[in-house]
């Protein structure tokens, strides 16, 4: 068997509306509304630059079962650029880009192979051999909730097979459960290496026997969808050995930074380590342009100051306005206040009063198991209310213990201020 290299992308989602725009500046928001088009050019060139053998997409090539015009020209522009190189493709649809959805009447490259609504193989050759067989399916529909995966079929070819597939590995609650399957599903095909899509955060769910692998989305889209994204370089030797690392091709990066207010004595300390934390995520996006969240955390006399009428959204325009004609541009999207003010609760617990009875009952508390059997038995009261139902769960003990230690903040927080 020939060894050889391929590239296992998903989720392109070229030209998505990043929801919202209005609220960004300019040239902050036409960077957005080009981001997933650069992104795709980005892993046009990976596959050229590393030689790769082929090219395969598993899912949402597009945001939308409308997809618009210029996304699908971009698309196949992108793919004939491939075949220049001598680089086939092959792709499937996923629930964002259905078989059913609108498609214009665009002449694809003829090294372009688009999987339909039934399971098929398909051969690749390089260098004038036969180097690889794909079997894929693409969503004949938006809405799949069909094991797929049980409808594929063992390679017949002495060839290194490759599964092409959409779909919700172990019900991964962060995603739409379309096309669900599991681990043993995909392992009982025979198939040695599972190019998935659908799921937008990289992770491999198995590395042999066979390979299962999600690459992710190329391009971060909102702030949930942070660090790099990209696509899988894959390699596979002559005895059917699977190695791969990952290709960051993301254009904008999304963060989230958290700045603790402790010990700091005014805004202005809190500005310089804001930047500061700025300046780290600047270095690791690696000259990319950066949209991130702020979260201030920590109990200090600053919590006042940032409880004051438009106190922190004038801060997240003073760090705007530092960072938004830089190149790249640094866009601070939201700035969170989470901090609470500073409390003295071992004073609190020593006063003798009502005040430092209830203090100390709260130092008392985290210490007997019988407090946490008593909330446990009042939360299963309310956990298991029909409305509730697999959305809330009973905390185990670490989560019960911060439950107490926050109600014990809060109620000193209250009689501080004399609530």
């Amino acid at each position: 068997m020939q060894s050889f290299r391929f590239v296992h992308a998903a989720d392109l989602h070229i030209d998505s509306p990043f929801k919202g725009l209005l609220k960004y500046e300019a040239r902050v928001a036409q960077r957005l509304k080009e981001a997933t088009f650069e992104a795709y050019s980005n892993l046009i060139d990976l596959c050229i630059s590393e030689g790769a053998d082929f090219l395969v997409v598993a899912g949402d090539v597009y945001d939308g079962a409308d997809r618009s015009v210029r996304a699908q020209m971009r698309f196949r522009d992108g793919l004939a650029r491939l075949e220049e190189n001598g680089i086939p493709s092959l792709v499937t649809h996923g629930n964002h880009d259905p078989l059913d959805g609108w498609v214009s009447r665009l002449r694809m490259p003829e090294s372009t192979h688009v999987f339909g609504s039934e399971p098929e193989w398909k051969t690749v050759t390089a260098r004038g051999d036969a180097i690889a067989q794909v079997q894929g399916v693409s969503y004949p529909t938006r809405e799949v909730h069909e094991n797929l995966a049980l409808r594929f079929t063992p390679p017949s070819q002495d060839l290194f097979s490759i599964g092409l597939l959409h779909c919700n590995v172990g019900g991964i609650a962060e995603h739409d459960d379309y096309a669900p399957c599991t681990v043993e599903d995909l392992s009982a095909v025979g198939i040695d290496y599972w190019a998935l899509g659908h799921v937008h955060t990289r992770q491999t769910l198995k590395d042999s026997n066979p390979v299962i692998a999600y690459p992710g989305n190329l391009q971060g889209r909102h702030p949930n969808e942070r660090g790099e994204r990209g696509a899988l370089v894959v390699d596979v030797d002559q005895a059917g050995r699977v190695t791969s690392r990952f290709e960051a091709l993301d254009v904008v990066r999304w963060e989230t930074l958290t700045v603790h207010i402790d010990g700091l004595p005014d805004l202005d300390a809190l500005l310089d380590m804001a930047h500061s934390r700025i300046q780290q995520e600047r270095t690791n996006a690696g000259g990319r342009d950066l949209v991130c969240r702020i979260e201030l955390t920590g109990r200090g006399p600053l919590q006042t100051d940032l409880s004051a009428e438009n106190a922190v959204e004038d801060l997240a325009e003073e760090l705007r306005s530092g960072y938004i004609s830089a190149t790249p541009f640094v866009w601070v999207e939201r700035i969170s206040n989470r901090t609470s003010p500073e409390v003295d609760i071992a004073t609190l617990a020593g006063r003798d009063d009502f005040v430092g009875a209830v203090m100390k009952r709260g130092l008392v508390a985290l210490e007997q198991d019988d407090t946490a059997d008593g909330l446990r038995e009042s939360l299963s009261t309310v956990l298991s209310q029909r409305r509730f139902a697999g959305v809330l769960e009973m905390p185990d003990d670490p989560q019960m213990a911060a439950i107490l230690d926050a109600a014990r903040w809060e109620l000193a927080e209250l009689f501080e201020r004399g609530d």
